[in-house]
């Protein structure tokens, strides 16, 4: 599972609104607020990798490992 709250946390901190990360990222607005909401749980690794780079994080930052198994 992934951290959805570090998506609004960080875009905020960057200073940018979901549709500045919407343009940076190409995804859409209502995708970002579904993930920023928690209610889109299982993002691509494509989406994730969009993400990070965008809010200038690693991919891991928005991964929670107490989720994965082996």
């Amino acid at each position: 599972m992934f951290k959805h709250q570090v998506i609004s946390k960080t875009r905020n901190k960057l200073g940018l609104s979901q549709s500045d990360l919407s343009r940076l990222t190409g995804i859409r607005v209502d995708m970002l607020s579904r993930l920023e909401n928690g209610k889109q749980i299982n993002p691509t690794l494509r989406t994730l990798e969009l993400l990070a780079h965008a809010l200038q994080i690693s991919v891991a930052e928005l991964i929670d490992e107490r989720t994965i198994t082996p």
